[in-house]
């Protein structure tokens, strides 16, 4: 036989988790934050780090020092969509920069 939800049980289940939670810290400290130049900066050298690991890797199966054509396929796909993501969220910053400056003050 099926049972039925009981709401009192379900609430104080909810209450016992949110008690039982670790209260979390927010944290404001200097040393811990980046600008967003450095956020952007990693990103693209990541990205730049990603082009090159499957320039390597196609190179090698090229020159037939490897003959694993599946990494090399899968590193060619993983730096496409890593500079395809780049392209995206630059035309969102360009974007939102010509929206500022359209607005009037």
């Amino acid at each position: 036989m099926i049972e039925g939800i009981e709401a009192s049980g379900l609430l104080q289940q909810v209450n016992d988790i949110e008690q039982a939670s670790p209260e979390r810290e927010i944290v404001t400290e200097k040393e811990n934050q980046q600008s967003f130049s450095d956020v952007l900066s990693d990103a693209i050298n990541g990205v730049d780090q990603t082009m090159k690991t499957s320039d390597a890797k196609v190179q090698d199966l090229i020159a037939g020092k490897t003959d694993n054509v599946h990494d090399a396929m899968i590193s060619m796909q993983r730096a496409k969509l890593s500079f395809d993501l780049m392209v995206e969220v630059r035309n969102k910053v360009v974007e939102t920069y010509q929206e500022v400056s359209r607005m009037q003050i």
